[in-house]
């Protein structure tokens, strides 16, 4: 069997002759640039970002004016006294040792707190927030006769002044034998606060 010559072979590859030519253009139609077409593109993506920007600033502004709104039940805080002797709130998460009050309870207007010991704390949007230590059993405390001033401190800190005991039940001064101060809240739940010396019964 002999091989046909080259030009009569059916099965030659046909020579290269370069890339296709462009499609000639529509009539009447104007081609785009390239460059216009990466510059929207970039706009586009640019866009977004700036929208989901927008959209997650927004969500934290909510959330921050929502946090600096007027304290609420279960909130807590502690006191400073300012200038004219006028009492300012600083709110503040329950755990941290600076948490010397509890909102208990919260009014519109000028409303007396219910019976108990409260700290009654006027704010100037016409609310009333009624206050209650913060304390568990075992803290002591120092400067308890000050509203502003009263603190948290380790009961071998020479400056504690009172060490906390509680007992459920509203008025329960009998069950706080020798203590120097008795508080009592309504809650709920209620219960009655003892401030025995913080050098007494550790």
């Amino acid at each position: 069997m002999t091989t046909p010559p080259f030009e009569d072979n059916p099965f030659r590859s046909p020579a290269y002759a370069g890339p296709p030519a462009p499609m000639p253009p529509v009539p009447g139609q104007r081609p785009i640039p390239h460059w216009f077409t990466v510059k929207v593109r970039i706009l586009l993506v640019a866009c977004v970002v700036v929208a989901l920007g927008l959209g997650s600033l927004g969500a934290m502004s909510i959330y921050w004016l929502e946090r600096s709104g007027p304290p609420s039940n279960g909130d807590c805080l502690y006191l400073t006294r300012e200038g004219a002797g006028k009492l300012a709130y600083h709110r503040v998460g329950c755990g941290a040792d600076n948490a010397t009050y509890q909102v208990e309870n919260t009014y519109r207007g000028a409303i007396a707190c219910a019976s108990g010991d409260y700290v009654r704390f006027r704010l100037g949007a016409g609310q009333t927030l009624c206050l209650a230590l913060n304390v568990k059993a075992g803290d002591c405390l120092r400067d308890v006769d000050d509203e502003s001033a009263i603190g948290k401190v380790s009961c071998t800190d020479p400056a504690a002044q009172e060490r906390v005991e509680i007992r459920s039940g509203f008025a329960r001064d009998d069950e706080c034998e020798g203590a120097d101060k008795v508080l009592s809240y309504s809650g709920p739940p209620s219960r009655t606060v003892c401030l025995s010396k913080a050098g007494e019964n550790i």
